[in-house]
């Protein structure tokens, strides 16, 4: 690169720099273009290169400045957002939390006191129900026990207190002699029915107390029969009875019974060429009918007055077994 004076060709005053190659005397007024050669085109380049590097250096250096003063603000924010932070926690979140953790705890506290009272109120009323339900039980078989056993002393019948109602002695009578003349099975025109004979009464109570109700009077008969021809009458003689069941006594002691009667028995025998209930043989009657209930207690009593003890020799004697 050439070395250029800066003075005036015309007039040697000093020459001012204006543009990119262009000069200006102050002396003269005259203006000039910078002549360049190839040497001044590289010295412009590199002058322009380093110019440029000084400028990004200058840039990088003002770059990092800034990088360093956001960085440092954006220290100073954090900071202080951490701080804040910081203090937001340690006097309210944390202090309401706290308070909130308290509430929670009493809150729990008071529901599993709750839940403890509520348990105890249902086992309270669980036992008391249970104490309930057990004097009610209790109550009930009580009742039960008090019902049973007045219903086993109403089946406490005695011959005393069949003796002393004289209206139930009046209608049994009747309404067992009915019966006798029932089984009689008479079906031949010539055959006549005779007054039967009283003769005992056997009153049996059941052993097992559950079958009380059962309680049987019993009254037994000699029964007669004739008969009739143009030549003569012929005269039978057998003993049967008849019963009345679920005998018992009212409140005022007196007897309880339908008076509706039933055959002392089914036994039947042939008798002068017919069928007839009863017995030829009284202590066979007794025995079957009487000793042979084994479920039975058995008391012989009189009901009527007039009873005799029973002929046992006209039941058995020639009388009948003379009949062809």
């Amino acid at each position: 690169m050439k070395l250029m004076s800066l003075n005036c060709p015309n007039c040697n005053g000093p020459v001012k720099q204006v543009g990119e190659g262009k000069f200006h005397c102050e002396n003269c007024g005259t203006s000039f273009l910078a002549d360049y050669d190839r040497e001044d085109v590289d010295y412009q380049k590199a002058r322009n290169e380093a110019e440029f590097r000084k400028q990004q250096i200058h840039l990088a250096q003002h770059g990092m400045v800034d990088q360093n003063r956001k960085a440092k603000d954006q220290f100073r924010i954090k900071l202080i957002v951490i701080a804040a932070v910081f203090i937001f926690f340690m006097t309210i979140a944390i202090p309401t939390v706290i308070v909130t953790l308290k509430a929670q705890k009493s809150a729990m506290e008071s529901y599993a006191e709750q839940e403890r009272a509520r348990e105890e109120k249902r086992e309270r009323e669980q036992q008391e129900a249970e104490e309930r339900r057990q004097q009610e039980a209790a109550a009930k078989a009580a009742e039960e026990e008090a019902t049973r056993q007045a219903l086993l002393a109403s089946y406490r019948v005695t011959p005393e207190a069949l003796l002393a109602d004289s209206f139930f002695l009046e209608n049994a009578n009747k309404t067992l002699e009915g019966q006798l003349e029932k089984n009689t099975n008479l079906y031949y025109t010539n055959w006549r029915f005779g007054e039967p004979e009283y003769i005992t009464s056997y009153i049996l109570i059941a052993k097992d107390e559950n079958n009380r109700e059962h309680n049987i009077v019993t009254s037994i008969y000699k029964v007669h029969w004739d008969k009739v021809f143009d030549d003569r009458t012929e005269h039978y003689v057998m003993y049967d009875g008849a019963c009345l069941r679920n005998v018992s006594l009212n409140e005022d002691g007196t007897i309880k019974s339908d008076y509706a009667p039933h055959s002392l028995t089914y036994n039947s025998e042939i008798v002068a060429n017919q069928f007839l209930s009863g017995y030829t043989d009284y202590d066979q009657l007794i025995r079957q009918e009487i000793y042979g209930n084994a479920d039975y207690d058995y008391v012989e009593f009189k009901m009527m007055e007039n009873a005799e003890a029973p002929d046992t020799t006209e039941a058995t004697g020639a009388d009948v077994n003379a009949i062809d």
